[in-house]
């Protein structure tokens, strides 16, 4: 597997622009036509998400 690009998503509770990391996985082949697979890091989205619930359960 290789990182074949980067993309953001925006939070929609602070605007912060977060890194969803792309990784290439093994190409397959259906008839003519070539699928690309590709798997998204989302673990700093989540990550970021969960510092959003901590703080409201602190309030």
């Amino acid at each position: 597997m290789a990182v074949v690009g980067a993309y953001q998503v925006q939070c929609p509770e602070c605007g912060i622009a977060l890194p969803i990391t792309m990784t290439a996985k093994t190409p397959t082949r259906e008839g003519d036509h070539l699928i690309v697979n590709l798997e998204p890091d989302v673990t700093d989205a989540m990550a970021h998400a969960w510092t959003h619930e901590a703080l409201n359960d602190d309030h």
